[in-house]
Parts: structure tokens; C-alpha cells; sequence
């Protein structure tokens, strides 16, 4: 893991100056639309270049697969997953709800993951066995402590169904549902402002991963529908199936899981 902890600096710098774009160029957007009908603007593909070509240029020898630059490449073995700008829509609108997601897959599971906000500054990253941290807009780095305060927050997506928060709400009567569109949520939870997250709904392997590898060092588990780790390079188009997030034991909220997958 060397090969990440060495690579910090440079890549603060670079989310620095790529979220700095994102932030400057959010008012004189140029929106297109993909294949799927999701929409894609013109800061999009920009950071996207320059977060390929950074990676191209430093990892020489390693596959790079992008959200707005998929190569049929098949799954490698080891490969690096990108995401420009996740949350495009609230982008778009001109919120402050979306991020850059960057990370490192080998043998199927992240090993490497940042998420970094433009609005913020705050740039959270993972490394596999080396634990996960903050660095804020000031330079200071804090560790996301395994056994830090969990806040009684559960994170949700903002299409989630009502038949999904009616099961959260009613197996935690107590707790706030916060809804977010973007990867920001999984930073949330590694920081312990929220005890539970899931998605039921199909997501990409570039949304997810970072947030995998920050969330599980900092001590949170990241579960597939059959309550194994969640893991890649499965789908030859990169698409995700169900995944639940949780700080604590399995026990608590596994029967609010199956609830959950009975609906599916």
C-alpha cells in the first residue's frame, strides 16, 4: 500500500484544483446527455480529463476506468475507478451535494479511496489496513476513529421508495433519516454522523468504491444482499447490486435488511 500513502500530497492537489474548477465553472454550464439519459456537462468531461491524464501519468501501468470514459477493457485484475463529478444532477441545480470519488480496486475490493468535496474542501481518504482520514480545508489531517461517537442518523438516497423509509422508520423510531444524492453520504458515515445507510437500487461500481474503502477502515462494514463484503469486477457494465452500510453489529439490523430485500 505504499504505492497510496505516498501519493497523498499529489492527490490533494490534484482534487484541489480539479474541485476548484467544478466550483468556479458550476454557473456557465454545458449540459448534454448520455446513452442512459443521465445528463453529463462540459466540467464533467474536463475533470475527467484531467483526473485520467493525472492517473495515466503517475500509475502508468494501471487500467484506469472512468464514469464518462468506459473502456470495454473487461476487468482487469487491479484497476482504478473514477468518478468526475458524483451527484451531477444537484451539480446541475447548483448545489453543493456532489463530490470526486477516486479508487483502486485489486483482487475485487477496494484498497484505495478518496472522496473529496469542492464546497467544503474536505478530502477523506482510505487506504486498506492503514485506517481512514480527514484532511480539512486547513491542511489538518484527523484520523475517523473505529470507535468514535455514532450519531442516530441513518443516510439515504433522495429517490429512495416509501416503502423502504417506512421500514426504516419503523425500526428506528428515533433516529433522523438525512437524505443525500451523492457519495458525501458514505463520508458522513465513517465520520459516525450516521449509523445506517442502503441502496436497493442499482448504483456503478465508481459510486460506491471510495466510499467502501473509507467507510470500512474507519471501522463501518459495507454488505452485499447476502450480508457478504461487497465486491467488484462481477458486471462487465460495472453495475452494483444492493448494498447496506452500518456502524455496530450485524444483529441490529438484520431483520430491518431482509425487510428491506423482501421488497425487491
Amino acid at each position: 500500500m505504499e504505492k497510496f500513502r505516498n501519493s497523498i500530497d499529489g492527490f490533494v492537489e490534484l482534487c484541489t484544483k480539479v474541485g476548484l474548477i467544478q466550483v468556479n465553472g458550476q454557473q456557465d454550464l454545458k449540459i448534454d446527455f448520455k446513452s442512459d439519459k443521465s445528463p453529463v456537462t462540459n466540467i464533467d468531461l474536463l475533470s475527467n480529463e484531467m483526473i485520467v491524464d493525472y492517473l495515466s501519468k503517475e500509475f502508468s501501468d494501471d487500467v484506469v476506468i472512468s464514469e464518462e470514459s468506459i473502456k470495454k477493457v473487461g476487468h482487469a485484475d487491479s484497476y482504478w475507478l473514477i468518478d468526475p463529478i458524483d451527484g451531477t444532477k444537484d451539480y446541475i441545480k447548483g448545489g453543493s451535494q456532489y463530490c470526486i470519488c477516486l479508487s483502486y480496486i485489486e483482487n475485487n475490493y477496494p484498497v484505495f479511496g478518496i472522496i473529496y468535496i469542492p464546497s467544503t474542501k474536505d478530502f477523506f481518504y482510505g487506504i486498506k489496513d492503514h485506517g481512514s482520514y480527514l484532511i480539512n480545508n486547513s491542511h489538518k489531517s484527523t484520523r475517523l476513529n473505529v470507535d468514535r461517537q455514532i450519531e442516530d442518523n441513518i443516510y439515504v438516497s433522495t429517490t429512495i421508495r416509501k416503502s423502504v423509509s417506512s421500514i426504516l422508520t419503523a425500526n428506528f423510531s428515533n433516529s433522523k433519516m438525512i437524505y443525500l444524492s451523492s457519495a458525501i453520504k458514505f463520508s458522513c458515515i465513517a465520520q459516525g454522523m450516521g449509523h445506517f445507510s442502503l441502496r436497493l437500487g442499482p448504483t456503478y461500481e465508481w459510486d460506491t468504491a471510495a466510499g467502501q474503502c473509507i467507510i470500512e477502515e474507519s471501522g463501518g462494514q459495507f454488505l452485499d444482499k447476502n450480508l457478504k463484503r461487497f465486491s467488484y469486477g462481477k458486471d462487465t457494465n460495472y453495475l452494483n447490486g444492493p448494498f447496506f452500510i452500518f456502524n455496530g453489529e450485524l444483529t441490529t439490523y438484520k431483520n430491518t435488511i431482509n425487510q428491506c430485500l423482501s421488497l425487491i
